[in-house]
């Protein structure tokens, strides 16, 4: 009796077809299906597409979990979420790709475009320095802390530490609000006059504070609060 293809087999291949002809055709959990098999080529991916989405409701809220709660849903596995982490940090990278190393930040839109290439997805506050020298050209873009739902802890002098030793001369802070309210809270705005008297000291130029939520962002300088 001659072996039967599995189902899904002729099925992924029509979905790749479709994919040829025009990709936004497709529904979010075909999209999800395709992308899931090529990490579960031996699995029908359907079933776990549709659990993600019913679960997160939107890719961003895929990429934006946390492996525990990711592996709390049916097939996925340390694959998948490893799978996930690439794929987010692709679009990362992605958007980062017209920002390279020593490119002039002269612009607010380069520089939230920056932040939020690393923030967008996160469900947990993290605290990022964008660090230029004296002509604003960007030295680093780094990951300082991360924490919870609502906080992450931040270590002023460690931020200083930091610039001093890749010689740069000026720092923009970031850091996101996952619940998706942008404005300020009295902590950040009490940290960020601690660090900028502690560099003021130091020479070093505070240049912005930016908060990005979801599909905002606030910024310090804008609202005149440097």
């Amino acid at each position: 009796m001659k072996n039967e293809q599995p189902h899904y087999i002729g099925h992924r291949k029509r979905l790749k077809q479709r994919i040829d002809n025009d990709p936004s055709q497709l529904h979010d959990y075909e999209l999800l299906e395709v992308i899931l098999g090529y990490a579960l080529p031996r699995k029908d991916t359907k079933p776990l597409a549709k659990r993600l989405l019913e679960k997160y409701k939107t890719f961003k809220g895929i990429l934006g979990a946390s492996p525990q709660d990711l592996e709390k849903i049916q097939g996925v596995g340390p694959g998948i979420v490893t799978f996930f982490k690439t794929w987010s940090e692709f679009w990362a990278r992605t958007e980062q790709s017209g920002i390279a190393p020593k490119s002039m930040l002269n612009s607010p839109e380069k520089v939230v475009t920056l932040a939020r290439s690393r923030l967008i997805f996160k469900n947990i506050e993290e605290f990022w320095i964008i660090l230029v020298d004296n002509k604003n050209r960007l030295v680093a873009f780094e990951k300082m802390s991360k924490g919870t739902v609502d906080q992450a802890p931040v270590f002023p002098r460690e931020i200083i530490a930091r610039t001093l030793e890749l010689r740069a001369s000026g720092i923009i802070l970031v850091h996101n609000h996952p619940g998706g309210d942008p404005d300020p809270s009295l902590q950040d705005r009490e940290l960020t006059t601690k660090i900028k008297r502690i560099a003021v000291d130091m020479g070093i130029r505070i240049l912005d504070h930016i908060i990005i939520a979801d599909e905002s962002h606030f910024s310090f300088q804008e609202h005149g609060y440097l």
